[in-house]
């Protein structure tokens, strides 16, 4: 992820990921670190979906069998006919790539 933070490789998050991260982390002062230091990645673009878009996503998910998290993404990386970037092995056996973070680290 480093290359992303230096701006050396381009990546595309979509703003419900941060959203989802937020979640978990709970804490306004942890989220707000989170995000200052998203704010810094040379190399990272947020971008949403349009409610259309998600639309189009839940019913792309569910020819698939993925939840609405794991579709979302599908559907965003399979537009744009990029890779999608996770740990997640349920994108594996679908006509996207599936890349390990440490497939792009330093």
């Amino acid at each position: 992820m480093n290359k992303v933070k230096d701006g050396s490789v381009r990546a595309l998050m979509l703003h419900f990921a941060i959203h989802g991260i937020s979640a978990i982390l709970g804490r306004p002062d942890l989220v707000a670190k989170l995000i200052a230091e998203i704010l810094t990645w040379r190399g990272l673009t947020i971008t949403n979906l349009s409610i259309h878009e998600e639309l189009a996503a839940c019913e792309l998910a569910s020819r698939v069998e993925l939840d609405f998290d794991d579709g979302l993404h599908y559907y965003f990386a399979k537009i744009r006919g990029m890779p999608i970037v996770s740990f997640d092995k349920d994108y594996d056996n679908l006509d996207i790539k599936r890349i390990e973070p440490h497939e792009i680290s330093d």
